[in-house]
């Protein structure tokens, strides 16, 4: 029999126990099988040394679900368009004279590129109206090295884009009968890069950070603390964005609940860590 498929209930929960030291991603009941087949088609699970980073990195790469398109949820990024316009309607924050400059967006958990290409879209398209001042600097990370590679090609299938409007096609060039590729003029904004949350942040503080559908992933004892990680990155009013029904909980003090839509699930950081929720 294949080594491989030699997997113990004893086993699999070990490597669930790895896995989540790595990674911060824990194995629940729910998807248990759904991991359980993963590790069996991962042929060299059973052949690596326990501690092999790279043995270890291919399995969560192998249990992240990367289900991702383009705009996926809307009313979170009409959200973003509204921060970064300065109308969202949040106490402290009001429309502004001046259109902002030098905004800062970070998409964690980026996947193959199709959330941060939107928010650099949807940027872009803000400052050719004059309400955000250009340039912009948009942070895109994520666990999986397989799906960065994809996100800095930039190219994707014909089919996943039918959903988008002529002027978000036009940031595309085509790459092929079956592909079209974004163009270097958006590319040149955003800045792909491996990072695991569980690790320091990176050096920055963001007007916006962008994290959705990558709790899920995390072990509900693990996620508030991951949430005052990302708040320790917004600057002051920066706005955490994460999925709706992404997270239940009471949030860190320095967080402030935005009621701007009720299908966004979204945050603000408050200048003074002792009021929010």
């Amino acid at each position: 029999m294949d080594p491989a498929m030699e997997l113990t209930e004893r086993k699999f929960r070990h490597w669930c126990r790895l896995v989540e030291s790595h990674s911060g991603i824990a194995v629940s009941d729910c998807w248990a099988d759904f991991a359980r087949r993963r590790m069996v088609e991962h042929q060299s699970f059973s052949r690596q040394p326990e501690d092999s980073g790279e043995s270890l990195q291919a399995l969560v790469d192998r249990l992240l679900i990367k289900e991702t398109r383009f705009f996926r949820h809307p009313p979170s990024f009409n959200y973003v368009a509204s921060v970064l316009s300065g109308g969202s309607d949040v106490p402290e924050s009001g429309p502004q004279s001046e259109p902002p400059s030098g905004f800062s967006l970070w998409s964690v958990g980026c996947a193959s590129g199709e959330e941060a290409y939107s928010l650099a879209m949807l940027s872009e398209q803000l400052c050719q109206a004059g309400k955000l001042s250009s340039p912009f600097r948009l942070l895109a990370t994520d666990l999986s090295r397989s799906v960065l590679d994809i996100a800095r090609r930039g190219e994707y299938p014909r089919s996943r884009l039918m959903h988008l409007n002529a002027m978000q096609h036009a940031w595309f060039e085509s790459a092929g009968d079956k592909f079209l590729r974004v163009r270097a003029t958006l590319k040149k904004h955003i800045v792909f890069a491996r990072h695991n949350l569980l690790d320091s942040l990176p050096g920055k503080t963001f007007d916006v950070i962008f994290c959705q559908n990558l709790l899920v992933y995390v072990a509900p004892t693990r996620r508030k603390m991951l949430l005052e990680k990302l708040a320790g990155a917004l600057k002051p009013a920066g706005r955490l964005i994460l999925a709706p029904g992404e997270f239940f909980g009471t949030p860190p003090k320095m967080l402030l609940r935005d009621r701007f839509d009720p299908a966004v699930l979204a945050y603000r950081r408050s200048p003074n860590p002792a009021r929010g929720h």
